[in-house]
């Protein structure tokens, strides 16, 4: 419960921060290992669910989600990087419970993959030089 409790402050707080924040787009980066038996094809087939659920709360199309895979150095695992518009659509999908809203879809996740660390980087473009 008092998981939940930090979860919805800290998650109330981003929505206020957002509300302030520049435009920029933000990625949250996943670090992921497929379960026994599981293929990147069952990835993607989960995530799409994912992702039309990420929209429908965030309220926009402008959300991506990539699997990404290492073609140098450590070929362990794979990265999920879901790419949104702004910090204001990350903290509604955020906020959103994808446990209480489907099920099923979570528990899809849960037989897929372990995630280990994730992080949350704004991204800002250079602007080329004149």
């Amino acid at each position: 419960m008092l998981k939940k409790i930090l979860l919805a402050t800290a998650t109330s707080m981003f929505l206020l921060l957002s509300a302030g924040a520049s435009a920029d787009a933000v990625s949250a980066v996943y670090s992921c290992t497929l379960k026994d038996g599981k293929t990147s094809e069952d990835a993607h087939a989960v995530n799409a669910e994912w992702l039309k659920w990420a929209r429908a709360k965030a309220g926009t199309d402008e959300i991506s989600s990539s699997y990404v895979t290492s073609i140098v150095g450590d070929l362990e695992g794979y990265m999920w990087v879901d790419t949104y518009k702004d910090l204001a659509a990350w903290a509604k999908v955020n906020a959103a419970s994808l446990r209480d809203d489907n099920p099923e879809l979570a528990d899809a996740f849960d037989a897929l993959q372990e995630c280990g660390s994730n992080r949350l980087y704004n991204i800002e473009p250079t602007k080329a030089a004149d």
